[in-house]
């Protein structure tokens, strides 16, 4: 059986005051000739709750934890489901559960000691509860998000990092974070051939309960190649509004 690794992946979120953000790339593994994609975000919004899974490392690991998550919905008799946590804490030790067992059942087939697991962003909310975001660990623990640093990052986080760091806030407005997010999507593809369209992307207001705002974009999609064009532009035209060197005005006199 092969066991494909998925760290050539970058998926983020962003939690403000509106609400949520949710970005992720959809490429498992590049090369000259041979480009395949996946999704890395998992959506479940039923009744009083919505929540997104997002996805980087072995992608053994990450599909079997999203196959028991729908097998566990669907099951007429479950101990436990994402329906039934009580919170998003009891939503995030579920699924640490399913990631350390899925990792050590593909450690025993492979006879291998690491690079099984693979790590999870989870957000979302429950009805009368605050919405949140966790960062879950190949080893099953997790943390919550920083309120000084109010975006969770997996996988190529390098290239996409800069711009949450400067424009991402608490106060940001949650438009303003959607398109940030998409900018650090396009930043970090533009460095990382690894890192690839299409885009999946969840936006969720607060106290909505619900997935309104759902998308997935490819390099041409309208909307993503005009944003990724103005940015494009916009920093080209910043250059040269920046104040000049001693030695260029200098040279301008002589």
């Amino acid at each position: 059986m092969l066991f494909l690794r998925n760290y050539m992946s970058y998926c983020l979120a962003i939690k403000v005051n509106e609400g949520l953000v949710f970005a992720s790339d959809s490429r498992t593994n590049a090369g000259l000739d041979n480009v395949n994609t996946y999704s890395k975000m998992f959506t479940y919004n039923v009744g009083d709750r919505a929540f997104v899974i997002l996805t980087a490392g072995n992608l053994a690991t990450s599909q079997a934890v999203y196959h028991q998550l729908e097998k566990d919905l669907n099951s007429d008799n479950p101990e436990i489901n994402l329906n039934l946590c009580e919170d998003i804490e009891a939503a995030a030790q579920y699924i640490g559960r399913l990631s350390v067992s899925s990792s050590n059942q593909s450690l025993e087939v492979q006879n291998q000691s690491s690079l099984m697991g693979s790590f999870f962003i989870l957000g979302g909310q429950i009805k009368d509860q605050e919405p949140n975001l966790l960062l879950i660990y190949p080893e099953g623990n997790f943390i919550y998000v920083s309120n000084e640093q109010p975006y969770l990052q997996i996988g190529e986080t390098k290239y996409g990092k800069p711009i949450l760091d400067r424009m991402i806030n608490k106060n940001t407005p949650i438009g303003d974070s959607a398109r940030v997010a998409l900018l650090s999507l396009d930043s970090t593809m533009r460095s990382d051939l690894t890192v690839g369209p299409p885009i999946d992307f969840v936006v969720y207001k607060k106290d909505q309960i619900h997935l309104d705002y759902q998308g997935r974009y490819k390099l041409k999609s309208p909307y993503f190649k005009e944003m990724s064009d103005t940015w494009a532009q916009k920093l080209s035209d910043a250059i040269h509004t920046l104040p000049k060197f001693e030695w260029e005005e200098e040279d301008q006199t002589n």
